[in-house]
């Protein structure tokens, strides 16, 4: 049976759009092979090319699995079967001959359709598969009603279909039996992870600090929230190294309570994290938290990790306290925050015992090293040249060109050398706040490295050395120094007020921040409403509803009754549909024409009986009648009537005017015909 080619068409470019969903996952060769595919089954039916043998197409599915499993390994997981699911639809596109295979064929699209929800579960995909569900609906009424292959009837029916889906739809979602963690996530690679931060800080190797606007995690304050320069978000505590790199060494094991008591002051702040999947299990916390985040496990330096690496958005509620005294430091601690590399630099201990020697206390030690890293040319870049085997050394007297690592490496290895406990903290610094939805995005380019020196005085005292040298960085955010930069801006030689008036200016501002920032409230409100949507959330929904607390017994008997009762108000106020099929539709017009000059079909008169019955009783209307008969008979009961016999019939309809008659005119007509008889 011949296949119309408006739907195969449509089916064409339903596949196309599923295929360009998982292109970027799949091997080049394998895209370019689907990509092919395509075409050649456009050309079979658009131009007459010859269709691929069967046997052709067994080979060619033989070599498709066997690259499948060369190139994955195997035929199974996330990859590989996406990458067979998209290698099974190119080839079955190349042996349409039935509504059959077109059926096979887009059902195989639904479910390439559903792997991209292992990858991710965004609102755009969302959106975008319904469009193509939608597309896939129209394939199928036009390859099924192929004598109706009006786009704008297969268009329309689709849209009502899929309207009616909805409310059944939306009941499934709400009262369907939630299950503990996420339905789609699945373990991803560890090499595919996108972080700005990591357990080793090595900054004398980097030469170009990459930024990435990738959001890291947002944050929602109860209440006001603080300043953009006290927003540090401790992620690791660094505190071991051995001159050219940093790493956080070995801890000893804490409990909770001992990770978050600590004497405070003022009152504490209450904020909600949602953080981006990364692959990492360091949760970014404000400095400093009593309360640890549910399931997770306190590590040295007031910082805290997941039980697992962080897969998938991950949301938690925590308490933190920005003034604060961390109390006395323990002998061991004390140690690991005074270690120093077994090579140290002559010039470098020179300096730092300089700066001992004429010091009166710890803190006036920090201070005369944040006033050198003022008074001599000192910049922040993010363009740094590589350093050799003395990284320290090369900061401190060559280069003096670095960013956040470099001063914060720096400073505390001065700081050491000069009998000062003291560590490197990595985490994120600042933020941009939304006001679409009143949170605040934290980016994987805001992440930040800096000191914490212990003082008997005050505890662990956060020192940041990358704000002695330019402050823009702490006040504007590194985005806006990435600008200036670009801009041939020299950073800590203009106040920081002049350089938000000329960014306020527009200057280096983006146009577009506002549209990014509104479409990042419309993903937030569709991580917390859809994919974050578990089962307390459907609790709280059916308590909101007087209902009580249910079993997934109950609650699955309760959606049953409202697809029940949707069903029934669907059949009761719905009114009711019209003819489905075009044809019959304009035959019912023709019959109610004839009807009104008192030709009245009956119910059990078919079509060929009621034109001999209506040509009988009026003569002059037989040419008409048996011309829009024969017409609506070939839609109807045979394949080789199309579009163009639609229209016919349509115009013959449209122009039937069968006029009114007197009953004696009839009464002659119909014996006339008994005398021709």
């Amino acid at each position: 049976m011949k296949l119309e080619r408006l739907g195969l068409n449509s089916l064409l470019l339903t596949a196309l759009l599923v295929l360009a969903t998982r292109a970027p996952s799949l091997p080049l060769w394998l895209t370019l092979a689907c990509a092919g595919a395509l075409m050649w089954r456009f050309a079979i039916h658009s131009y007459g090319w010859p269709a691929p043998h069967r046997l052709l197409r067994l080979s060619l599915t033989v070599i498709a699995v066997a690259a499948t499993v060369a190139h994955f390994g195997t035929v199974l997981g996330r990859d590989a079967g996406s990458a067979l699911l998209a290698t099974l639809l190119a080839l079955k596109l190349l042996e349409l001959r039935r509504p059959r295979d077109v059926l096979v064929a887009v059902l195989l699209c639904y479910l390439l359709l559903l792997t991209g929800f292992l990858y991710e579960q965004s609102l755009w995909l969302a959106a975008y598969s319904v469009l193509v569900v939608w597309l896939s609906i129209v394939t199928l009424i036009l390859i099924n009603q192929p004598n109706l292959r009006s786009a704008r009837y297969g268009l329309r029916l689709a849209t009502v279909l899929l309207a009616k889906a909805l409310p059944l739809a939306l009941a499934m979602f709400l009262l369907f039996p939630r299950v503990e963690g996420n339905l789609w996530g699945l373990p991803t690679a560890t090499g595919s992870a996108i972080t700005g931060l990591s357990d080793v800080m090595q900054p004398g190797s980097v030469h170009r600090l990459t930024v990435s606007d990738t959001p890291a995690f947002r944050v929602e304050f109860e209440g006001e929230a603080p300043k953009p320069a006290q927003l540090y978000w401790r992620a690791l505590v660094l505190s071991q190294t051995d001159g050219t790199r940093w790493v956080r060494g070995e801890s000893p094991a804490l409990t909770p309570d001992s990770a978050t008591q600590f004497p405070y002051h003022g009152p504490p702040l209450k904020y909600r994290i949602t953080l981006e999947a990364n692959d990492r299990p360091w949760l970014p916390v404000l400095d400093l938290p009593i309360l640890a985040p549910p399931n997770s496990r306190p590590q040295w330096g007031y910082v805290y990790e997941y039980r697992q690496p962080v897969r998938e958005r991950l949301s938690y509620t925590l308490a933190s306290y920005l003034r604060y005294h961390t109390g006395p430091l323990a002998s061991a601690e004390k140690r690991r925050a005074l270690q120093l590399p077994d090579k140290l630099s002559p010039r470098v201990q020179a300096l730092a015992q300089f700066w001992r020697a004429n010091a009166s206390d710890d803190l006036a030690v920090a201070q005369a090293a944040l006033a050198y890293f003022r008074r001599e040319p000192f910049f922040y870049t993010l363009h740094p040249p590589a350093l050799g085997a003395d990284p320290v050394d090369e900061f401190l007297f060559s280069s003096r060109r670095g960013f956040c690592g470099h001063f914060a490496a720096s400073f505390v290895t001065l700081m050491r050398a000069a009998s000062v406990p003291s560590r490197v903290v990595q985490g994120y610094l600042g933020g941009e706040y939304n006001p679409a939805g009143n949170y605040w995005i934290v980016r994987q380019s805001d992440a930040h490295a800096w000191a914490e020196i212990w003082l008997p005085k005050h505890g662990w005292l956060r020192v940041d050395p990358t704000a002695a040298v330019a402050p823009e960085r702490v006040e504007l955010g590194i985005d806006a120094v990435r600008q200036l930069e670009l801009s041939g801006v020299r950073l800590g030689r203009l106040p920081a007020e002049a350089l938000r008036k000329l960014i306020e200016l527009g200057v280096v501002a983006q146009s577009w921040r506002t549209l990014r920032l509104y479409w990042d409230a419309t993903n937030l409100a569709w991580h917390r409403w859809v994919l974050s949507y578990d089962r307390q959330r459907q609790q709280y929904l059916l308590s909101s509803l007087h209902l009580p607390a249910l079993s997934w017994r109950g609650l699955l008997l309760v959606l049953v009754l409202a697809l029940l009762c949707g069903l029934l108000a669907l059949a009761a106020f719905t009114r009711r549909a019209r003819p489905t099929d075009a044809a019959h539709a304009l035959y019912r017009r023709y019959c109610n024409k004839l009807a009104r000059v008192g030709l009245a079909r009956a119910p059990n008169e078919g079509p060929l009986s009621f034109a001999r019955r209506s040509a009988a009783a009026r003569p002059d209307l037989k040419a008409e009648v048996d011309a829009v008969t024969e017409l609506y008979m070939g839609l109807r009961y045979t394949r080789d009537c199309g579009i163009e016999h639609l229209r016919a019939l349509r115009r013959r309809v449209w122009r039937f005017q069968p006029g009114r008659t007197s009953p004696r005119s009839l009464a002659d007509a119909k014996a006339g015909e008994d005398a021709r008889q």
